[in-house]
């Protein structure tokens, strides 16, 4: 079966891709079958490899000609059948993907393109020495786990439990960055929607490969949080502000520390000349001149970056020894309403460490598993998953953009957060490296050379949806899973907020515009095609799974905070309803999405909530 999935696989790619050489599309072949091995819905493979199978076989000449492959992926993304473009959507999304990164960091793209190039590098697994017990654990040490560890070692001896490795200082590529410091090699999607799911891990989590967006929780978020867990004023309160405050001050948030990247120049002078404003992100950085280059987000951990392992745990305010890298915690001992143990992976061998406190920061994806695992059971753990689901519009100019390069994001527009109900969306800056452009923005039509060759004139946008739907959990093991749906509410704002964004790069002069719908909706100046009716046709895109293209990085709300074990899995200071010495200081315990990117969020919520403790 392997040999003809190949055949398939090299057939399909050559009419895709026909520049690429005999070693290029081997490089690409050798990465797309990295993703069959390791994709964690196999469900989602299975599908895959039987038409694969199927499409190797001679007659399938007789009824699509090689030539016209392109045309038949192109019909199975707009096809009627939810299945079909299913199909259409993996083929296109797993092939760009397959030509951006390679095993050995250099995608084959790569050498079409002037773009920097950088080789794999290597992680050092430090040793640890996992101990018979601790006072407390803290699960995960990203926004919730640095901040809690920080506080919590003043009075307690805390030891930091994190399933990922310790940054390299290199500037790393692409792949080496996904495969090392993003879960599950950064290619999880969600069932239903088919959402890309990109959660940080290493040492610092997501705190040290995201994009250093630095918001503050809007009051208006503070107050429906407060409505949702039935409070006055605790959430949107002045002791909450002042955790804000203090977190926003250790982490030197502030919009001096960014200035407008190249790349989104014309994002900005379109959002004005289409009557929106936009304000300057604040960054947590020490200062305006790290721009990094567009590479942090792969693990660089530039020293500039105030990530939660330089302000919180670093070496002098935290013992380096009770910093425990590549341990992955596998479930809690739970014995009359109290964990008494944590469970311990490290190289391959099983610990068992006593605790007389938990804090769980592991994230919203992994922090469920882990309480589900150990046995503890509410009807609302595992669900209500919001993620900020997000797409995009690129355009090209005729200047050089370098949509890659510079500070990661620099701009943004609220001017929609609060549309309808205390929702909306917002418009922000896309750092375009070769595997978001090329899977998100895939373009089977043109001529290789001339879309390739233009990858330095595009820039992108997204837009951030503060979403009402939910999604849950499917435990399966040893790999959990992820559903979601997203309704017709949040998919009229996102594409609302598509419709903007088309229009800020019309007015900025793009000569062509490409939204990340499955196929691609590509408009061109030179089609003489009403922009108003481009417009129109993207307006109509149904709400349907795999018409549009999304992402996320920022899951929320899997172990929402009430005071009502009816309605919520922690009480309203993170502890678990039914444990005595567990809690959950992570973005999981959001009654609802933060609205805006949740790094200050969730350390203002663990610094809030642990201070009682």
């Amino acid at each position: 079966m392997d040999k003809r999935i190949s055949k398939s696989f090299r057939v399909i790619f050559s009419s895709l891709y026909p520049n690429f050489n005999e070693e290029e599309a081997r490089n690409s072949e050798k990465y797309f079958n990295f993703i069959l091995a390791n994709f964690p819905d196999r469900s989602e493979i299975v599908l895959l490899k039987i038409v694969f199978f199927l499409f190797s076989f001679g007659v399938r000449r007789v009824l699509i000609k090689d030539k016209n492959i392109p045309k038949f992926v192109k019909n199975l993304q707009s096809s009627n059948l939810s299945l079909l473009r299913k199909l259409g959507s993996s083929m296109t999304a797993l092939f760009g993907l397959s030509t951006a990164r390679s095993l050995d960091g250099e995608g084959s793209v790569y050498k079409h393109l002037d773009y920097p190039i950088y080789k794999n590098t290597t992680i050092e697994k430090k040793d640890v020495s996992i101990p018979k017990s601790i006072e407390v654990a803290v699960i995960g040490s990203g926004s919730g786990g640095g901040v809690a560890a920080n506080i919590l070692n003043e009075k307690y001896e805390v030891g930091l439990f994190e399933k990922g490795s310790h940054g390299n200082g290199e500037t790393n590529n692409e792949t080496f960055g996904y495969h090392n410091f993003y879960d599950t090699n950064g290619i999880q999607q969600t069932r239903g929607y088919k959402v890309l799911l990109l959660a940080g891990m290493g040492i610092g989590g997501g705190t040290s490969v995201n994009w250093t967006t630095s918001l503050r929780t809007p009051d208006k978020i503070l107050d429906e949080w407060d409505s949702l867990t039935g409070q006055d004023n605790y959430f949107n309160s002045s002791e909450f502000k002042s955790s804000m405050d203090y977190v926003c001050k250790e982490l030197n948030v502030d919009v001096e520390n960014n200035r407008l990247p190249q790349k989104e120049e014309k994002l900005a002078e379109g959002l004005e000349l289409n009557n929106l404003s936009y304000k300057i992100i604040p960054r947590n950085t020490s200062n305006a001149d790290c721009t990094e280059s567009g590479f942090s987000t792969f693990g660089r951990y530039d020293e500039s970056i105030n990530s939660t392992n330089k302000v919180w745990f670093s070496e002098d305010k935290f013992d380096p020894k009770n910093v425990f890298s590549d341990t992955n915690i596998k479930s809690l001992d739970i014995s009359n309403g109290k964990a008494t143990h944590i469970n311990v992976e490290n190289n391959g061998t099983l610990h068992k460490v006593g605790v007389d406190k938990v804090i769980l920061a592991a994230g919203s994806l992994n922090t469920p598993k882990i309480l589900l695992d150990s046995g503890y059971r509410n009807k609302h753990l595992g669900h209500n998953l919001k993620l900020h689901p997000v797409s995009g519009v690129a355009g090209k100019f005729l200047d050089e953009q370098k949509p890659w390069a510079g500070t990661m994001q620099g701009i943004y527009s609220d001017d929609n957060l609060f549309m309808k109900d205390n929702y909306g969306y917002l418009l922000e800056g896309l750092p375009m490296h070769p595997s978001l452009f090329f899977p998100f923005f895939p373009n089977n039509t043109d001529k290789f050379d001339d879309f390739v060759e233009s990858y330095n004139h595009w820039s992108g946008g997204i837009v951030l949806t503060s979403d009402t739907s939910s999604g849950s959990i499917i435990n399966k093991n040893p790999q959990h899973l992820w559903d979601y749906n997203l309704n017709d509410f949040d998919h009229k704002n996102l594409m609302h907020g598509i419709e903007n964004l088309i229009r800020a790069n019309y007015l900025a002069g793009a000569e062509e515009i490409m939204v990340a719908a499955s196929p691609t909706m590509h408009w061109k100046k030179s089609s003489n095609i009403d922009i108003e009716d481009f417009i129109n046709e993207i307006g109509a895109i149904k709400n349907q799974p795999f018409r549009m293209l999304l992402g996320s990085a920022h899951q929320m709300g899997t172990a929402r905070m009430n005071p009502d074990p009816n309605l919520g899995v922690t009480d309203i200071d993170g502890k678990v309803h039914g444990l005595d010495n567990v809690y959950v200081v992570d973005s999981s315990v959001f009654p609802r999405c933060s609205g805006v990117n949740p790094m200050v969020t969730v350390q203002s919520t663990s610094h809030f909530l642990m201070s009682k403790i």
